[in-house]
């Protein structure tokens, strides 16, 4: 893949911009928040299993608690991997915190137990109630598998709150109308120089796709344009194929009608931005508003 300068200097920029732009104290008010979120969570997961004795009864109630479960595990084991080991078991569960089916949840029970870390929860095999120190001792492990994660993904969402909050006041500072955001299943469902923040696309195969901000423009066109912020070269892969996965689905149902877009924020690979714009997505940068103020006016 051959990368455009362009794409490599952007990167670039925002790597450097992302780098000076690191705040320790609002970063060290992230990491005292994740500590004391995810310790409730251990808590609670502690209390509604029981020590872990009863995960059925833990999941039957809530299922975020697999968050928690997961991470108990020799070794712990993500979503993806935990759903190879259990096709029964929903991920989305995890999220909503709705209980499943008693079959799934025995299945997932299971799969919990076979996998679980004895050394980490000794009362079990010993069949006795745990010791305060046992407790704080699996309490501390579990913070520290996911208190790092969870940290970086409120410092992102914290940063693309505030891309998604820019792009809105610019387009009020052109004079463009935001609308109720509503599925957009018609061709004229965004007027020109109107806007949606946080809608949805209607496909033809997949469920509809969320989008940051949609853009009307002339001809019933309309621009999808989402919104990526990256805490690191990894990261930005996943947040890449994100975009790419959403511009297929809309390309697949709407053809040309509608145009990907993406602009973005932090530590991206150049080789990720290649790979948009080498499948026509258009690219913008937080650092550069002016050249989306332009593109957008442009349309209309």
């Amino acid at each position: 893949m051959s990368v455009t300068e362009e794409n490599r200097k952007n990167a670039e920029r925002a790597r450097k911009l992302y780098v000076e732009g690191a705040d320790p104290v609002g970063e060290a008010t992230d990491w005292a928040a994740s500590l004391a979120e995810i310790r409730l969570q251990v808590v609670a997961a502690l209390a509604a299993s029981h020590d872990l004795r009863d995960l059925r009864s833990a999941l039957e109630a809530d299922g975020k608690h697999m968050l928690i479960f997961r991470h108990l595990l020799a070794p712990p084991k993500s979503q993806d991997q935990f759903k190879l080991l259990c096709d029964e078991w929903s991920k989305g569960s995890e999220k909503s915190g709705l209980p499943q089916k008693p079959n799934a949840v025995r299945a997932v029970s299971e799969v919990l137990v076979r996998w679980m870390d004895r050394e980490i929860a000794p009362w079990l095999s010993a069949n006795r109630d745990a010791t305060e120190v046992e407790r704080e001792r699996l309490i501390e492990r579990v913070i520290s598998f996911i208190a790092p994660k969870l940290t970086d993904t409120q410092k992102r969402n914290r940063l693309s709150a505030e891309q998604e909050t820019a792009v809105v006041k610019l387009l009020r500072s052109l004079n463009w109308t935001q609308l109720p955001s509503v599925t957009i299943d018609t061709r004229a469902a965004v007027a020109p120089k109107h806007f949606m923040n946080k809608t949805r696309f209607a496909t033809a195969t997949t469920t509809a796709q969320e989008v940051d901000i949609a853009c009307g423009f002339a001809a019933s066109y309309v621009a999808a344009m989402e919104c990526k912020v990256t805490n690191d070269a990894t990261n930005s892969v996943k947040r890449i194929n994100d975009v790419l996965k959403k511009a297929a689905a809309w390309k697949a149902h709407w053809g040309s009608f509608v145009e990907t877009a993406a602009l973005l924020q932090g530590v991206i690979k150049p080789e990720d931005v290649q790979r948009l714009t080498d499948e026509g997505v258009r690219v913008f940068w937080s650092h550069d508003l002016d050249a989306f103020a332009r593109w957008v006016q442009s349309r209309v």
